[in-house]
């Protein structure tokens, strides 16, 4: 295990939560905790236009200053972009903090979001513990998350929350899951597992020295070799990558035209697509968009390979659902890597070869 591999996972998440709204469901432990503080510290890293709005139901704003240090993690370049909605200490003028009387301040804690999100869209609103939330009434409860909801929405923000599993009756847990999209389910065992839109990430951890490490599971995937699709009208791409990746362990199919990659994708169902946006009859989202409408070929991993570069583009691909994106001109060591870090997640382990 890695500092570059838990990087990896988080920024996986990060990516892929951007417009969500999730859940950490845990036993009763510290890791979820922790895990919330690694992902909005990952959040702020990967994102130099992110913002994190901290409502502290459960801990103070001073106290979760002291948990980013003592899980590690430096927060000092990232204060101007850490708002926090406390309720300890009204009357203090710390930067950045608006105070309420209490964590059932609905009224001013509403308040306080909706100004702090106009002025601040795509931030990531952190409720740091729901079980606090669900000692009140919930139908009050539920109708203060549906206005946090609806207000993080209309400004492109995301919520992430945890909640301790088996600490609630199970109808009150039912009724604070429904609010997420994404609930990450966290076992004693070590394990991570969330579904993500079509997509599935599972991953291992473990405490070492106070710190999180993550590796991804192996799951469904036990084959040497790959089956891989290109998809490009220009015939000397998909030539060109089945020749410089010849010594891997990959069997290529080759498709012309965005029909085309559609069909064989259903028929052959690859492990992999190489895609290419800009084709003449269908376009590469339009095919995302056919896949993910079948059964058979909705869990295919997708890497976008592109002249396009422009952020927007990305964005497009990720909303529908892809893995990766490369633009062009590519190195034939940078698809390779890519290529294997993809089909990790998947429970791909290849073999060592000599590629050069």
């Amino acid at each position: 295990m890695s500092a570059e591999e838990t990087d990896e996972i988080m920024g996986t998440l990060c990516k892929e939560l951007t417009t969500k709204n999730a859940l950490l469901l845990a036993p009763i432990n510290v890791f979820s905790e922790r895990m919330i503080y690694h992902y909005t510290h990952s959040a702020m890293k990967f994102d130099p236009s992110r913002n994190i709005v901290w409502l502290c139901l459960k801990t103070s704003r001073k106290h979760v200053l002291e948990k980013f240090e003592e899980y590690g993690l430096e927060v000092d370049e990232f204060m101007e972009r850490m708002w926090f909605i406390d309720t300890e200490g009204p009357g203090k003028n710390d930067p950045n903090t608006f105070y309420c009387n209490s964590v059932t301040d609905y009224i001013k804690i509403g308040s306080h979001t909706s100004k702090i999100f106009g002025q601040k869209p795509g931030s990531i609103l952190v409720l740091d513990d729901l079980t606090v939330l669900s000692k009140d009434n919930l139908q009050i409860v539920e109708n203060f998350i549906k206005f946090l909801e609806r207000n993080v929405r209309e400004n492109q923000g995301s919520i992430i929350s945890m909640l301790g599993k088996g600490a609630l009756p199970a109808e009150t847990e039912g009724l604070m899951r429904s609010f997420f999209e994404v609930i990450i389910d966290i076992t004693e065992q070590g394990k991570l597992h969330t579904d993500i839109g079509m997509n599935i990430l599972d991953a291992r951890y473990t405490i070492v020295d106070g710190k999180i490490d993550l590796s991804y599971s192996q799951k469904k995937m036990q084959k040497e070799r790959l089956k891989i699709l290109v998809v490009d009208d220009e015939p000397d791409i998909p030539e060109l990558i089945r020749l410089s990746l010849a010594t891997e362990p990959y069997d290529f199919l080759i498709a012309y035209s965005g029909e085309e990659a559609v069909k064989k994708a259903i028929e052959e169902v690859p492990d992999l697509i190489l895609l290419d946006i800009m084709m003449p009859d269908m376009d590469g989202y339009e095919v995302v968009e056919k896949l993910k409408q079948n059964s058979d070929a909705q869990d295919i991993a997708v890497i976008m390979v592109s002249a396009k570069t422009e952020v927007e583009d990305k964005l497009k691909g990720m909303q529908l659902g892809i893995d990766d994106y490369i633009s062009k001109p590519f190195d034939k060591r940078e698809i390779n890597a890519r290529i294997k870090m993809v089909m990790k997640r998947f429970g791909w382990e290849p073999k060592e070869t000599d590629s050069n």
